[in-house]
């Protein structure tokens, strides 16, 4: 899918060419006219070769033509991700008393919305389109499609079998476990705006892992918004170096300090918590406790 169509075959590549019929033949001005006809024509036929429509994942595939593909040869818009909620408030016992109007009516609206961009969009389309799949719905499939997604930049293929998210299921519940990224970010919009098509009978949940472990180190997505060195820091606050989580040193453990274990504490709990009170020994390997091993974060 990600592959430009090549028309390597001369006759495709050129227009029949429009000719004089041999009695005006020696007349320059019609001959000018036709030559400047058969240029237009050629013209077209490049601008074809070259933006392939049912192709929407080239390059020149873009802005309203993509709208034009996407609407007009596939039949699916291009989505609005929107994390808006309406909120009307109208009755009797709908409002505290003496704050509102006896028979008022009021409307609010909260949150954001965005036409999708051109490259979600594309991952959109390929959600939907791509056959390679089947349609027999399965936790693989589901896995697939999540992958396929977050790393199929403007909805190109890719090789997912290498990055399949980890997927878990509870009654009709799919849990999906992925590090945080903003395509991740997108993905939950779109399912949480129903763009994406999925058996009505499951729920999909996106939990944006943070924190993970890196034989054994700690480590913070870049998207966590960790400070990316010590620097002006107070000592026993958290920071990434180069990913791993570290600890500004300058304060001694509280040894009465309540236990934090990986897994159960999310990157910003731990941020705001700080790293001051983890302890400097390893406190039992397998516990799964954070400690702080010469300034940086370990799992025990």
């Amino acid at each position: 899918m990600s592959a430009i169509e090549n028309f390597s075959t001369t006759q495709l590549q050129n227009v029949i060419p429009s000719y004089l019929y041999q009695e005006y033949a020696d007349d320059d001005d019609l001959q000018a006219f036709v030559d400047a006809q058969n240029a237009l024509a050629q013209g077209y036929q490049n601008w074809f070769l070259q933006t392939p429509l049912g192709l929407y994942t080239a390059p020149s595939i873009n802005g309203p033509l993509l709208d034009w593909v996407g609407q007009g040869v596939y039949g699916i818009s291009r989505p609005v991700l929107s994390t808006q909620t309406s909120r009307r408030v109208a009755g009797y016992n709908e409002y505290t008393y003496n704050t509102f109007p006896y028979d008022g009516l009021k409307s609010s609206v909260t949150g954001t919305a965005q036409i999708a961009s051109d490259d979600i969009y594309k991952r959109v389309l390929t959600w939907h389109l791509y056959k390679g799949d089947g349609y027999q719905f399965s936790v693989l499939w589901l896995k697939k499609r999540i992958a396929r997604f977050l790393n199929g930049v403007n909805g190109t293929d890719y090789p997912v079998l290498d990055v399949l998210p980890s997927i878990t299921v509870s009654g009709s519940v799919f849990t999906v476990n992925e590090a945080y990224s903003q395509s991740l970010v997108f993905l939950q919009q779109c399912i949480s705006n129903n763009v994406l098509a999925l058996p009505f009978q499951y729920s999909i949940v996106i939990n944006a892992v943070t924190l993970s472990s890196d034989g054994g180190v700690l480590v913070v997505n870049p998207f966590a918004g960790y400070p990316s060195n010590s620097t002006s820091l107070p000592p026993g606050n958290i920071y990434s170096n180069g990913g791993a989580v570290c600890v500004v040193p300058g304060i001694t453990p509280n040894p009465s300090a309540p236990p934090v274990y990986f897994g159960s504490i999310t990157a910003d709990e731990l941020y705001s918590l700080g790293g001051g009170n983890l302890p400097l020994t390893n406190p039992g390997v397998g516990t799964g406790q954070l400690w702080n091993n010469g300034g940086v974060v370990c799992i025990a």
